[in-house]
């Protein structure tokens, strides 16, 4: 089942400067870490590992984060836990499902999503090689963190309380927006903190195109390269 692909608006509420694009920025950095601490050499697959992946569900672009998509997954496959490590180059998920959508200049593109063993969503774009199926690069596009009790006792301010969560939106163009948003505990309220801007190389890596821009997502383009 495709969603609909509309734009993913989001707007900047007033109150107090908070320095969450720093912590917009060490997401980011403990995303890539870990995808660099997960990182194995390349295998070549049999042809019983090439059949699954391509026979994945396929989603086409654009495509943007809506509500609930962590846990839905909306039209992706179960993909087993033992099977992620291996085929995905991603380890520690658990209830795992995976979606492929359309290759990039040959290199095959994936939307992995699971839960951590805190029992977190996440959603991971993998690449992987268009010739050996074997896992190249990794970007984190939905996660989510919420401060501790201890933390939490910590806050001045009753408005600091809050779930930072990263978003994403991807064009027909592989240009991926992935967005931090501050969701408030005191009054519901949305504030976009900051927009990474990356896309996929000859070679299958992400690579930033922008960082730290606020905008309002990417534009529902449904033009071919």
């Amino acid at each position: 089942m495709l969603w609909p692909m509309a734009l993913l608006l989001l707007t900047a509420c007033g109150g107090n400067q908070r320095p969450l694009p720093t912590q917009a920025d060490l997401l980011r950095q403990d995303s890539l870490e870990r995808v660099a601490r997960t990182q194995h050499a390349g295998r070549k697959y049999g042809l019983p590992e090439e059949r699954f992946l391509s026979a994945l569900p396929l989603q086409a672009l654009p495509v943007t984060y809506m509500e609930g998509f962590e846990y839905v997954l909306p039209g992706f496959e179960d993909v087993s836990p033992t099977m992620v490590m291996p085929l995905f180059g991603l380890e520690g998920l658990t209830k795992t499902k995976a979606i492929r959508l359309p290759d990039k200049e040959g290199t095959h593109v994936f939307l992995v999503g699971g839960r951590t063993e805190a029992g977190m969503p996440e959603v991971w774009m993998v690449t992987l090689d268009g010739k050996t199926w074997s896992p190249i690069d990794a970007l984190s596009v939905y996660e989510e963190t919420s401060p501790d009790e201890e933390s939490a006792e910590a806050f001045t301010d009753e408005e600091d309380l809050g779930t930072t969560r990263v978003e994403f939106s991807v064009t027909s163009r592989y240009e991926i927006y992935i967005q931090v948003v501050f969701l408030s505990y005191v009054d519901d309220q949305r504030e976009l903190t900051g927009v990474s801007v990356y896309s996929i190389g000859r070679d299958g890596k992400f690579f930033e195109l922008e960082k730290n821009r606020l905008n309002h997502g990417a534009t529902d383009d449904t033009s071919n390269d």
